[in-house]
């Protein structure tokens, strides 16, 4: 290893270490924090041939960890159709475009609509798709990634016709008359999954690079992958194996695809047989937990609730497993070592991850299990106090809210939204709350994620006092968000989540100081340069 030593003096550095102390400079020794300190602290220890960069007062962080990130689909993103903030006559314009340029019978894939930002907010159908890909099959993921719309070639080559029940899990949607509408949900995505061409190893090497680029552009130095299959992993540690990839990645492994309960069985045994890897390729690539999904996404309505959602009587969502299979798989994750993630939106489906993490625990005590619920949108109140208990983390998407308020009051009703995006309720009953974007369904910006989880309002400034300002967070935990809490939530916080000596050198610097700018600047803060292990690897012309 490279043990070249580079000192960086007059900064404004956070260090965010247990008193959010600040520093002036810091010394680097390879890939770690030798010293930090005062100006003429650091530059007493460089002698000749130590580098010195002048930081010219710019704002320095810990390296940015987002909790909560999905690396593939993010760097689809920049393959497939992207109709993010795209209304419905722009997504059928660049459908129809895509349409010319694609060989007839092609498949023609895109995410990121969003129908709660459309005018007319009803779900799309497949009807609207026909008329300007009548030759091709058109399958668009919803931003959530919980929904997706689809044309009637789509249809008929996933081999859904109007006598295919649901699956247990999905719902395929219909209109009145009972006629498939052009829409599903959650389980009923594996018939398009099915039909859809894979992509190959060497285009998931260019998807993760692409991805890569993003991620350094915007600090990010570590990403908490939300759930990958081992063999794409296999693709990510050849090309860390070669140097091409810098990013840290922390995998949880997740059974590919919307997986039969019979399949999330067979392989995740498997995976638990292979068991844990921490550290790989200088601290790079660990993959030590493993992700269940265990219900849909609130805009979907597939969100799991213990009550009827509010505007859809009669339905609650999607619950995907039994009591019995989900504490099958948590137990014989726990027996191999694995923290487990759980993805869970509504409140049944935060009810039952609780009670089978609290069985298992149990059952098998002992031993830091970190175990996690990702998203713990919408929460019982009397289920919120039981995280701190059980040392469960919820990890959670602040920027969730800018979009979510325009559906969240109608779907949940004035008792239950007291319990959902709960951010100052979970840190008052002792929570830490690593924080993630869930990229692609949301920018990876970490700016706008903090800016949102600061102020509760979207990019327009809307609401003009925050929505349910009484839940946002602090400028200092918007930070230990991506810094040091995202660490604990990974087992590394030894290693990285803020500037101290002997941690690696993953640090970021800013054109503004986020503690002290005015609040609606903080979305605009920019990355000038990122730094992993002391190597500058994304650096703003």
């Amino acid at each position: 290893m490279n043990e070249t030593m580079k000192g960086y003096i007059n900064g404004k550095i956070y260090t965010v270490d247990k008193d959010f102390r600040q520093a002036e400079a810091f010394l680097l020794k390879g890939d770690r924090f030798l010293l930090v300190g005062a100006n003429e602290e650091i530059l007493s220890q460089c002698g000749a041939g130590v580098e010195v960069i002048d930081l010219q007062g710019k704002t320095v962080l810990p390296g940015l960890i987002d909790s909560h990130l999905h690396v593939v689909n993010s760097g689809i993103m920049k393959l497939e159709l992207n109709v993010r903030n795209k209304s419905r006559e722009e997504i059928k314009a660049a459908v129809a475009e895509a349409a010319g340029k694609t060989e007839k019978g092609r498949w023609i894939i895109g995410r990121g609509w969003n129908n709660d930002e459309w005018e007319d907010r009803s779900y799309p159908t497949k009807e609207e798709l026909d008329v300007v890909a009548p030759e091709h099959p058109v399958y668009l993921k919803r931003a959530c990634g919980h929904a997706s719309w689809g044309n009637s070639e789509a249809f008929r080559k996933a081999g859904i016709t109007e006598n295919t029940p649901d699956p247990a899990g999905g719902e395929i949607l219909r209109n009145p008359e009972g006629k498939i509408s052009g829409m599903v949900t959650d389980q009923a995505q594996e018939f398009f999954n099915k039909a859809i061409p894979p992509y190959d190893a060497e285009q998931h090497a260019r998807i993760v690079k692409l991805a890569e680029e993003e991620f350094l552009a915007n600090g990010l130095t570590t990403i908490h992958d939300a759930g990958t299959a081992q063999e794409i992993v296999d693709v990510w540690d050849r090309l860390y194996a070669e140097g091409q990839l810098k990013v840290r990645i922390y995998v949880m492994l997740r059974v590919p695809g919307r997986p039969t309960t019979q399949e999330l069985l067979e392989v995740s045994e498997r995976y638990f047989q292979q068991g844990i890897r921490i550290g790989a390729h200088e601290n790079r690539l660990t993959a030590r937990c493993f992700k269940l999904s265990n219900d849909g996404s609130l805009g979907a309505r597939s969100a799991w609730m213990l009550e009827d959602y509010s505007d859809r009587p009669g339905h609650r969502g999607n619950g995907k497993l039994t009591d019995d299979e989900l504490y099958r798989i948590v137990k014989n994750a726990r027996k191999a070592g694995f923290q487990v993630a759980i993805h869970a939106i509504g409140d049944a489906a935060n009810r039952q991850s609780l009670n089978i993490y609290e069985r298992v625990f149990h059952e098998i005590p002992g031993r830091d299990h970190r175990y996690r619920i990702e998203h713990a949108q919408i929460v019982s109140k009397e289920d919120i106090p039981r995280f701190a208990k059980l040392g469960v983390i919820p990890t959670f998407q602040s920027i969730f809210v800018a979009t979510d308020k325009a559906n969240a009051d109608d779907r949940l009703g004035p008792e239950r939204i007291k319990g959902a995006y709960a951010w100052r309720t979970f840190r008052k009953s002792g929570c830490i709350l690593p924080n993630g974007t869930d990229s692609p369904v949301e920018l990876m910006n970490p700016f706008i994620n903090m800016y949102v989880g600061i102020t509760r309002k979207d990019l327009h400034g809307n609401p003009a006092g925050g929505w349910y300002p009484e839940e946002s967070l602090t400028r200092q935990e918007a930070v230990q968000s991506y810094t040091t809490w995202s660490a604990y939530a990974g087992f590394e916080e030894h290693l990285k989540g803020s500037i101290e000596r002997g941690k690696l050198a993953d640090f970021v610097i800013l054109d503004t100081d986020i503690m002290t700018c005015a609040e609606d600047v903080i979305k605009d803060i920019r990355v000038l340069e990122t730094i992993i292990g002391g190597e500058t690897v994304f650096k703003r012309p």
